[in-house]
């Protein structure tokens, strides 16, 4: 969804998926983002790892084939001027939180965040200069985790989400914020921009009565 209402807002083609064979349309971008991916283990199928290594393919086929006189919808300069959005460690909390309680899963998120650096360091190193990194949304609010038999709700808040998995979200993303402040030091003429999903996803919980009913 955070790929589509912008692609609505600036009346652009929604990005067509790196494994869509027929009806392919890259002209406004190309979406590598796979249903359920983590960012570990890093080479279990459509973990980011290998989304990274997708998109270097495609990049040095697209080049490839310029060099060779083809037009491509993509080229050098489009490349090093896209955006590059990453959103992913979702799956990867809420399968900790399936195995371990709070503080075991938050002494994990330092691996997850390594991922998260090193894929963007390869981007970079490969051209890429401009990052959007989106943080987890309000885990404990999804209808996946409430729909779940409990013995008593004392677990959840005055909105009725989970405290726990909301408590990790927020943990994690504050992480992940510093880690976005710290590359932008680091990596010189590129620009990352982190956006708190949390903030704007519990919002729509907690404040839904301004959005409908």
């Amino acid at each position: 969804m955070t790929e589509i209402y912008p692609g609505e807002s600036l009346n652009i083609s929604y990005l067509s998926p790196y494994l869509k064979v027929l009806g392919s349309n890259y002209s406004n971008g190309v979406n590598f983002a796979i249903g359920g991916s983590k960012t570990l283990p890093r080479d279990v199928l459509f973990a980011l790892h290998v989304q990274v290594q997708e998109f270097l393919f495609f990049k040095d086929r697209s080049l490839e084939l310029i060099n060779q006189g083809q037009e491509t919808p993509i080229d050098a300069e489009g490349f090093q001027n896209a955006l590059y959005t990453i959103d992913i460690g979702q799956n990867d909390i809420n399968a900790l939180l399936s195995n371990l309680p709070y503080d075991q899963v938050v002494a994990k998120f330092p691996p997850i965040l390594a991922e998260i650096k090193y894929a963007v360091q390869i981007l970079y190193d490969n051209g890429s200069r401009n990052f959007w990194i989106h943080g987890t949304g309000a885990l404990g609010c999804l209808p996946q985790k409430l729909s779940i038999p409990r013995k008593n709700y004392s677990y959840l808040d005055q909105n009725g989400c989970l405290k726990t998995y909301n408590r990790a979200a927020v943990a994690f993303n504050a992480a992940l914020g510093s880690l976005c402040d710290q590359l932008n030091v680091e990596l010189k003429n590129a620009t990352v921009v982190y956006t708190d999903l949390f903030a704007i996803k519990y919002d729509l919980v907690a404040s839904h009565t301004k959005y409908g009913h």
